[in-house]
């Protein structure tokens, strides 16, 4: 197996470009998959084809890499190398250059969908998706001031959400919102319904906005229904994330989507 040492290799520079900058990555077509549970989910979706991975000298005998098998072309880095490469910190020593896949949204029975406005952190954005994936979600829709959905934090949080959500980024969600063709469902403080008291059956869309700001008012003008997750005194409001999870899986709840699995 090949091992590369020196800082000048194309690989590496692509590797540390792509980690770092989102318009590197829409100009290349190509993400930084970091650990072994995101390479392997992202080969046992889409294959090795156009997948480069790159193991740590150091790592190249832990049982999870040597076990990995794959038609993909591999070479190691030095440890030094390695460390410089990957955009986290890494604790197996794994990392693959790959081209961005494109889902398109199954018909999962009756799947929600998902309009993210303004979700700046990458690990909040990928821990919904995650949710999103996890709970019966087929299809997500990013504002423009969202985070970058294949940023290397934001695949982490996502833990392969990313490779089965179809994620639109750069989206106007008060146009998205008009053409939905479904209800869409917000989270609001306020509101008098309580999430498990509303009726959620069927197809729907839940709008959530970042930390603080929330969705846009031009977003809010259009949704459907505002529903409230019931709260002990004294505590004002949930992460996004949290938020969105519960929301979620009272949908699964209702339709019963969740067959069991855990």
């Amino acid at each position: 197996m090949k091992q590369i040492t020196s800082r000048d290799n194309p690989l590496f520079k692509s590797i540390v470009r792509l980690g770092r900058s989102s318009r590197a990555r829409r100009e290349e077509g190509r993400i930084v998959l970091d650990g072994v549970h995101l390479v392997q989910s992202y080969l046992e979706q889409f294959g090795a084809q156009g997948v480069e991975l790159v193991i740590k000298h150091s790592a190249a005998a832990h049982p999870e890499i040597a076990a990995m098998h794959t038609e993909a072309s591999v070479v190691t880095f030095s440890d030094a190398l390695f460390d410089q490469a990957a955009p986290v910190k890494s604790p197996v020593g794994v990392l693959a250059r790959a081209p961005i896949p494109h889902v398109t949204s199954r018909p999962r029975g009756q799947g929600f969908q998902v309009l993210l406005d303004g979700v700046q952190d990458p690990g909040n954005l990928g821990a919904i998706l995650r949710s999103a994936a996890a709970a019966g979600g087929t299809l997500a829709h990013l504002s423009g001031t969202c985070a970058d959905a294949w940023s290397p934090k934001a695949l982490r949080g996502g833990m392969g959400a990313q490779f089965v959500l179809e994620i639109r980024e750069h989206q106007d969600l008060p146009v998205v919102a008009e053409a939905l063709g479904v209800p869409l469902a917000v989270c609001a403080p306020g509101a008098g319904l309580s999430v498990f008291d509303s009726d959620l059956r069927g197809s729907i869309a839940f709008a959530i906005g970042g930390e603080g700001r929330g969705i846009s008012p031009e977003l809010a003008a259009r949704t459907d229904r505002k529903v409230r997750i019931p709260m002990q005194p004294g505590i004002e409001s949930l992460n996004a994330g949290a938020a969105a999870a519960i929301c979620f899986f009272e949908w699964a709840r209702q339709n019963e989507l969740s067959g069991g699995h855990h």
